[in-house]
């Protein structure tokens, strides 16, 4: 025969399979902004504060009860286990509930007729806390058979990998646009790779041939492919170079038309000209220099375009050595 407390058990476990079912319909976004509400708090607060006050008024009305019945001498009217129940508190009638177990005096009421060295064995019910999380995991189950492998509502492990793994290359991408302009003088490096040397070089053709020609052999502006510099051969030097101008000499600070990782492309590309032979270079300015060995090695790919970041300033192409 089914028992109310079996009754509450299946309509539990319906109702959670309905709400799982339910779960992939929910807009997540929307899902986030109730939580972040703060009225939603104050609607859990006020139910769980009813259905302690409902606990409380069950308390009551039981000990009222166990009261008027043990005054009028009807106690022996209800079960022996019920009647027990009334002594109890809230918490012990909810502990005995979840453990559903006989007391010791009352175990000849469910023993066996199997006895083992003096050990008797007891047919005692399984404890309801087990029994549920056994339902739940069945409707778990099913649930997840349905959503992942027949309705296919929600990506497999396996293809929700791919994404995330897609939606990673998408950040580094936005990630590495970001860090490329946040280089300056201070943590620039010297770049290696071909295409953002290319890039480099277009740069240096549209804005600073016309001063240190095309093949960079010099102009107006000095040769840039000697080992002779006027304001420093390093990296940084030739950076800053380009960012701040040297106006005094003609050549304009390009940091108000150039972002930082173009700046960082030109100057690479500046300095990729070291060695080649121009057409008509122009005579030596400034001062030999040689780049160190551990410098020459400092090179970046294309997948690091910058050291540590620093200020957000721009970058721009030289047109001073």
């Amino acid at each position: 025969m089914k028992t109310k407390k079996d009754t509450y058990l299946v309509g539990f476990v319906l109702l959670l399979m309905l709400g799982a079912l339910l779960v992939p319909y929910v807009e997540q976004q929307a899902a986030a902004d109730l939580l972040a509400n703060p009225v939603t708090w104050i609607v859990v607060l006020v139910i769980f504060f009813i259905l302690l006050s409902i606990a409380a008024v069950t308390e009551a009305l039981n000990s009222i009860k166990y009261f008027v019945l043990r005054r009028e001498g009807r106690l022996h009217e209800l079960p022996q286990e019920e009647a027990e129940t009334l002594q109890d508190d809230f918490f012990t009638r909810l502990w005995k509930r979840m453990q559903d177990a006989k007391p010791i005096e009352r175990e000849s009421e469910i023993e066996l007729d199997h006895e083992y060295d003096g050990i008797r064995e007891l047919d005692n019910n399984l404890p309801p806390w087990w029994l549920w999380g056994f339902y739940i995991s069945i409707a778990f189950a099913v649930i997840y058979i349905f959503r992942f492998h027949i309705l296919g509502t929600a990506p497999l492990s396996a293809e929700e990998y791919q994404e995330q793994l897609v939606q990673a290359e998408i950040q580094k991408a936005e990630y590495l646009k970001n860090a490329a302009n946040l280089v300056d003088e201070s943590n620039v490096v010297m770049l290696e790779d071909e295409a953002l040397l290319a890039e480099g070089g277009k740069i240096f053709a549209k804005n600073c041939a016309v001063c240190h020609a095309a093949d960079g052999g010099g102009g107006v502006g000095p040769n840039l492919t000697d080992i002779y510099w006027i304001h420093g051969g390093d990296i940084k030097d030739v950076f800053a170079t380009v960012k701040y101008g040297v106006p005094a000499k003609g050549m304009i600070p390009w940091k108000d038309q150039l972002n930082p990782s173009e700046m960082q492309k030109v100057s690479s590309y500046i300095l990729s000209l070291q060695g080649t032979s121009p057409a008509n270079p122009k005579e030596a300015q400034g001062d030999a220099y040689e780049a160190p060995a551990e410098e020459e090695a400092g090179t970046l790919s294309a997948d690091s375009l910058t050291a540590e970041p620093a200020d957000t300033t721009t970058i721009d192409t030289t047109e001073e050595k």
